[in-house]
């Protein structure tokens, strides 16, 4: 059976893709109208943007110890596999509770900006003002209620949703940047990584439910109304540059290949499953989908949108079920805050 090589070392190559996409987005100015081509040149003759600090929230690809850090039980400590070797080893030298060998893709964007690596918001007596990172193995975009709903009991998928993440980082703003007004400017001048969200929601709804990729996209409209909600969430606390990242192929995941493959038959030439990479679907464009019965006003800012072509792919099914008006709500809510949203 061939292997998937696209996953060994993922986060340098989606780092420098992030990092690229934030300069040209700088360069840019944040608008909507600059084509790729001036958008890279702008990107190549700009000075890297100077942040206050970088907050970042998400799941397993983004945890940088909260995971650890939250934990008291040496038990449940000791069965992480990121507490153990090889992990960490090709850059801390020592396992951090990072699922990765060395550096995970917020870790790389952070050094890339000069801010330092973001210690975990569960951490105590570590200074947050350069930034904190709020992801959790086992975040979902969707709070546990809506699982427990669907007689979902397994707490690995209670860590910290989305809503949590955001609650954690609110809860942390005072000790950070003060008062609510000189948080606002603060924050004004930070940068959010939000996600990427959504992998665990459809790893729910395959791994504990059952179902087939088709049926789990199904959820998709609810995934990226919570997404979009969120983004709207930021942007009231002040937000104004943030990156919404889209998440890997379902079916490029180590996991996945001895659970659900059943021969070279299913692999693609990647070595993925041809049919669960239908998941994720490209939920990116859904947030830019088009508001039912009219256009956006012209006044309202656009979402910027880059593709990382060959990351993302853009298999959402047409029909009914598709979102609509969730990239309006994010205009407007830009609109009032002056924010710029951009997608990968």
């Amino acid at each position: 059976m061939k292997l998937p090589s696209l996953y060994l070392r993922p986060s340098l190559l989606m780092a420098s893709l992030v990092i690229q996409l934030i300069t040209v987005v700088v360069a840019s100015g944040g608008g909507s109208g600059t084509t790729s081509s001036t958008a890279a040149a702008a990107a190549a003759a700009a000075p890297t943007k100077k942040y206050n600090a970088m907050f970042t929230f998400g799941d397993s690809m983004d945890e940088t110890g909260n995971i650890c850090v939250g934990s008291s039980n040496k038990t449940e400590l000791n069965v992480l596999t990121c507490t153990h070797p090889p992990y960490g080893e090709t850059y801390f030298g020592r396992p951090s509770c990072r699922w990765c060998d060395g550096r995970v893709v917020v870790d790389f964007v952070a050094q890339a900006l000069g801010l330092p690596l973001l210690p975990p918001s569960k951490a105590k007596g570590k200074d947050f003002r350069r930034g904190v990172n709020m992801a959790i193995t086992g975040g979902t975009a969707m709070n546990f209620s809506f699982y427990k709903s669907l007689g979902i009991e397994n707490l690995v998928w209670n860590h910290g949703s989305l809503d949590t993440q955001i609650q954690w980082f609110k809860e942390l703003l005072p000790s950070i940047c003060g008062r609510e007004q000189s948080c606002k400017g603060y924050v004004r001048k930070s940068l959010f990584m939000f996600g990427a969200y959504g992998g665990n929601d459809y790893n729910v709804q395959l791994l504990e439910r059952g179902l087939t990729p088709e049926q789990a996209m199904n959820y998709t409209p609810k995934i990226v109304g919570a997404i979009a909600n969120g983004v709207v969430k930021l942007i009231a606390l002040g937000a104004v540059h943030v990156v919404v990242p889209g998440i890997f192929p379902t079916g490029c995941l180590p996991i996945f290949l001895p659970l659900f493959g059943d021969g070279d038959a299913d692999l693609d030439d990647a070595g993925c499953l041809k049919a669960y990479n239908l998941l994720p679907p490209d939920q990116v464009p859904q947030l830019d989908a088009p508001e039912a019965g009219g256009s956006p006003p012209a006044e309202a800012p656009q979402l910027d949108e880059a593709h990382v072509r060959g990351l993302l792919r853009p298999r959402v099914p047409d029909g009914p079920g598709a979102p609509q008006g969730l990239a309006l709500r994010l205009r407007r809510a830009a609109g009032r805050e002056g924010a710029s949203t951009t997608s990968t």
